[in-house]
């Protein structure tokens, strides 16, 4: 008799081998889920310290983005060709920052727009942060973690489905 856990994992293992791109996905929406819950701590702490949403968003993007950057880097691309840890953070830095000026937008909009959101300013987080994520997931995927050697990485925009080796544990 298993747990749920271990046939959750199971068939995690299973996506992984069938789609593997999606698995992927999958991983990184996780992460940017982990992320969100650190986004809304930090948004809420900082707006009781200055009393500014527009600083409380700042402060909270970067926070979440640094903490996505080392979880990603671990768990979604683990696969990834490695390079320095600096210049992989500026990379996703760069990459995510299209999807962070969308996210602190829509939180603006939300903010100045509606009363509740105006009230309670981490009820836009999570709002702004979907809207920026999958601007994030392509740009990271195809810049920052890329696999494969070079010449590869230069293929038509299908190199993200093309199959790669598991990065979920052996069993």
């Amino acid at each position: 008799m298993s747990s749920p856990l271990a046939g959750l994992v199971e068939r995690l293992r299973r996506l992984e081998d069938v789609f593997p791109e999606t698995a992927r996905f999958v991983r990184f929406g996780t992460v940017g889920a982990s992320g969100v819950l650190v986004d809304c701590g930090v948004t809420y702490a900082t707006f009781l310290a200055c009393e500014s949403p527009d600083v409380a968003y700042l402060v909270g993007i970067t926070v979440a983005m640094t903490w996505n950057f080392f979880w990603n880097r671990r768990i979604t691309f683990a696969d990834a060709d490695s390079g320095p840890l600096w210049r992989q953070y500026i990379g996703f830095c760069g990459s995510c920052s299209l999807g962070a000026v969308v996210s602190w937008t829509t939180r603006v909009i939300l903010e100045k727009q509606f009363e509740l959101f105006a009230e309670h300013i981490v009820l836009a987080v999570p709002i702004g942060v979907v809207a920026g994520m999958m601007f994030n997931y392509l740009l990271c995927r195809r810049w920052v973690f890329r696999t494969g050697p070079a010449d590869h990485r230069e293929a038509p925009l299908d190199e993200a489905s093309e199959p790669h080796e598991s990065n979920t544990p052996p069993r």
